[in-house]
C-alpha cells in the first residue's frame, strides 16, 4: 500500500513539475527581461481629494497642443498611380507640424493618480502627423511623434520608463474592440525574440479633447540609446548597420529613402517597396545607399536561387535562422495578415546577420477588415523570404521544434487567456472611458461581412479568446504537414 501511495505522490509531483514547465520563460537573460506594464505598474485606486469631475487615471497621460495647426496626414480623397490614398500636408507643404507634447506620469504609489493639472514628467517639441494606412480613415486615428529640440534636432527622451528614443507611435485601439492585440503581442514577442518594440498604455488628449486609450509604441529605428545596435563610432569613423522596411509605396515615415530594388518588388503584384529606414536622409550618402542595396541584393540573390541550401551560398550565412523561425511562428499563430507584405522590418546590426522585427497586430486573429481569417490553414509560409526557406528540411525542423516549445509556454491557452484578463483588469476604468468616448465605433460596420462586427467589448474579448484556442488546436493537429514543403520530390528543381 505504501508503495502505491508513494507512486501516487510521485505522479502528482511530476504533474506539478510539468505544469510549472509549461510556463517557464524561454528568454532567461536577466538583463533582457520584458517589462509588462499590467504586471508591474500600480493598479487604479480612486483619489479621495477631488470630485468626480476631475479627470483621474492611473495610466500615463499624453497631452498634445497643436497650437491651432491642422494635423496633416489625413486622406484627401485622391489616389496615386497605385490607387493608394494621397494625404494632406501642413500649410508649409511638409508632412508634419511642430507641436507641444507633455507626458504626465506620476509615481502612482507616492504621488497618486495622473491628472491634467499635475506637473508633467517632461514637455518637449515634437514633429507630429497622422500615420497608418486603413487606420487613418478611422475617427480615432494613430499618430507619429518625433521629439525635437529647439534647433529641430532629434531629442531622445525616456517615455513612461521605456528606453530613451525620439520617434514614437501612438496607436489607438479602434478596429480592435478587445483593445489588447498590439499590447499583448508586442510584449509576448519581446519575451520570445531578442527585440520587439516597447509599449505602454496611456490616455491621450489633443487640444483639450479626450481621445481615449492608446498605446505608446517605440518606433523601429535607431537612436542614441536605442536598443538596436545600428551605428557605432570607431576612431571618428561611423560604422553602420541598417534597417529596411517592406510596405506600400505611400507608407513612408519621416526621412525614409525609397529606392532599394529587390527581388520581392519585382515579383510582388501589390507594388510593395523596400525602403531604407536607417540611416536616414541627413546621414545617408549615395555611396552608402548603393552599398546597402548591393549588400541586400547579395542576400536575396543567394536565397532566391538554386544555391540557397549550399555550403557557400546557404541562407544561414545571411540570416539569424532562429529569429526568422520565431517571426514566422508568431505571425502564423496569430494569422497576422500584414506580416511579410506590409509593415515588415528587416535589419542588420553591426557585425550581425539579418533579423526580422514584428510590427502591427491590429488585424491579427481574424480582425482584418476585408478578409475572414479562419483558424485553419497557413497564412505566411509563402510570403517574402519564407517561400524559399520552407524548402529546406533543417529550417522546417526548426519550426516544428520551436512550435512545441512555444505551445507549452507563450502560446499556451491558459497563459494567453490570463494575459488578456490581467491586462483588462489593470486597465480598469480606462476601458469604460474609452468605450464611452467611442461608443459609435460599436455601431460602425468596419468588418465584412457585417456579421463579424461585434457590439460590445465583452463580445470582442470572447471572440479573441475563442479564436486563439481554436487556432492552437488546428496548428497542434497540422503543424507537421509543413514537412511536405521541404520534401525532395517537391523541390527537385531547387535541390541538387
Amino acid at each position: 500500500m505504501k508503495f502505491k501511495i508513494f507512486g501516487l505522490v510521485m505522479t502528482a509531483v511530476m504533474l506539478l513539475v510539468c505544469f510549472s514547465f509549461s510556463y517557464s520563460p524561454l528568454n532567461t537573460d536577466e538583463n533582457n527581461q520584458r517589462y509588462h506594464q499590467h504586471k508591474e505598474a500600480a493598479a487604479y485606486t480612486p483619489c479621495t481629494d477631488h470630485n468626480d469631475d476631475v479627470f483621474c487615471s492611473h495610466l500615463p497621460l499624453v497631452v498634445i497642443d497643436t497650437e491651432n495647426q491642422e494635423i496633416p496626414g489625413v486622406p484627401n480623397g485622391e489616389v496615386d498611380q497605385f490607387g493608394e490614398p494621397i494625404y494632406t500636408t501642413a500649410l508649409d507643404g511638409n508632412d508634419y507640424i511642430n507641436v507641444k507634447v507633455s507626458v504626465i506620469d506620476n509615481d502612482i504609489e507616492s504621488k497618486g493618480n495622473n491628472h491634467l493639472t499635475d506637473k508633467p514628467d517632461f514637455t518637449t517639441r515634437s514633429l507630429f502627423r497622422m500615420r497608418g494606412h486603413s487606420s487613418r480613415h478611422f475617427e480615432k486615428a494613430p499618430y507619429l511623434l518625433d521629439f525635437v529640440d529647439s534647433n529641430g534636432e532629434n531629442r531622445d527622451i525616456s517615455v513612461m520608463g521605456m528606453d530613451a528614443h525620439h520617434e514614437w507611435v501612438l496607436n489607438g485601439p479602434y478596429l480592435d474592440k478587445s483593445m489588447v492585440r498590439n499590447y499583448m503581442w508586442y510584449n509576448i514577442s519581446g519575451e520570445i525574440m531578442d527585440y520587439a518594440p516597447n509599449v505602454r498604455f496611456c490616455e491621450v488628449f489633443i487640444n483639450g479633447d479626450y481621445r481615449g486609450l492608446y498605446i505608446m509604441v517605440e518606433a523601429i529605428t535607431d537612436g542614441e540609446n536605442c536598443r538596436l545596435n545600428l551605428s557605432e563610432n570607431v576612431k571618428d569613423n561611423e560604422i553602420n548597420g541598417f534597417l529596411l522596411r517592406l510596405d506600400r509605396p505611400t507608407e513612408a515615415e519621416l526621412e525614409s529613402i525609397r529606392d532599394i530594388y529587390s527581388y520581392m518588388e519585382r515579383t510582388d503584384s501589390l507594388h510593395n517597396d523596400v525602403s531604407i529606414r536607417y540611416p536616414k536622409k541627413p546621414n545617408l550618402t549615395e555611396e552608402r545607399r548603393k552599398n546597402i542595396e548591393l549588400e541586400y541584393a547579395k542576400f536575396e540573390k543567394a536565397l532566391f536561387s538554386y544555391d540557397y541550401d549550399t555550403e557557400d551560398y546557404g541562407y544561414w550565412n545571411w540570416i539569424d535562422t532562429d529569429n526568422f523561425v520565431d517571426y514566422l511562428l508568431i505571425n502564423e499563430f496569430t494569422e497576422n495578415v500584414d506580416a511579410g507584405r506590409y509593415s515588415t522590418y528587416v535589419y542588420r546590426e553591426i557585425d550581425e546577420k539579418y533579423k526580422l522585427c514584428v510590427w502591427d497586430f491590429n488585424n491579427c486573429c481574424d480582425n482584418d477588415q476585408n478578409d475572414i481569417r479562419t483558424t485553419e490553414g497557413f497564412a505566411n509560409i509563402y510570403k517574402a523570404w519564407f517561400f524559399m526557406l520552407i524548402k529546406d528540411e533543417e529550417f522546417v525542423d526548426k519550426i516544428l521544434k520551436r512550435y512545441k516549445e512555444l505551445r507549452s509556454t507563450y502560446f499556451n491557452d491558459d497563459y494567453l487567456f490570463d494575459y488578456i484578463d490581467d491586462t483588462l483588469d489593470y486597465l480598469g476604468p480606462a476601458v469604460e472611458r474609452n468605450n464611452k468616448r467611442w461608443a459609435g465605433s460599436f455601431k460602425e460596420q468596419l468588418l465584412t461581412p457585417k456579421s463579424r462586427n461585434l457590439k460590445t467589448h465583452e463580445e470582442a474579448v470572447d471572440q479573441l479568446k475563442t479564436w486563439l484556442q481554436n487556432r492552437g488546436e488546428w496548428l497542434d493537429e497540422n503543424i507537421y504537414t509543413l514537412k511536405q514543403y521541404c520534401h525532395p520530390s517537391r523541390n527537385k528543381k531547387y535541390n541538387h
